[in-house]
């Protein structure tokens, strides 16, 4: 394709000529044309599926056509649209050179500076002072739905820090009297 024109394989026209076919008798020849045999073969065993599928049919050619085209052109190798190429430009802090076409241009906007905000560090020291004291408030025994909600951090963070209270003998793991629920108790 050295002169980059498009190649109709199947014309539109030519599946609303075949799909008259159906008025003799012969439904699903277009279907046949477009690209899809199966359900050429049922068309045409069906009169076109009682005639609805055929009248439905009448919106789907120019979408079954349009796809017939554009496998062909896939399986030769070739772009089926030349020229409706998008391009999407990810500028991550550099300066940009040139103009891109269509876009509006800020006399301002060079003289920004990407801008670090500020990095606060997890302190697991204090989520633990807020579990304790959560607990000793609550009578001595909290569950991971209590201390989710005091601290607002994720579970998964929350429950290996209650572990990490079992294990240095602050609190222990045992069972709701009447729930059954996993709670943790100071010791």
């Amino acid at each position: 394709m050295a002169n980059k024109e498009l190649i109709i394989v199947a014309s539109k026209g030519t599946a609303y000529l075949l799909w008259l076919f159906w008025l003799i008798g012969f439904a699903g020849v277009h279907r046949f044309y477009s690209g899809k045999p199966v359900s050429g073969v049922i068309w045409l065993f069906t009169w076109g599926l009682f005639g609805f599928g055929q009248l439905v049919d009448l919106a789907l050619i120019p979408g079954m056509v349009d796809e017939k085209n554009l496998k062909y052109l896939a399986l030769r190798g070739s772009n089926p649209t030349p020229n409706n190429v998008q391009t999407v430009v990810v500028n991550l802090g550099g300066q940009v050179s040139g103009q891109i076409p269509g876009q509006i241009s800020f006399p301002d906007t060079a003289s920004l500076q990407p801008q670090q905000l500020p990095q606060i560090a997890p302190n697991p020291q204090s989520d633990m002072v807020t579990i304790l004291k959560l607990a000793q408030n609550k009578g001595g025994s909290i569950s991971l739905v209590d201390a989710v909600i005091e601290t607002g951090k994720p579970a998964p963070e929350i429950r290996n820090l209650l572990e990490s209270l079992c294990n240095d003998g602050l609190m222990e793991i045992g069972n709701h009297e009447s729930t059954g629920a996993v709670i943790y108790r100071l010791v």
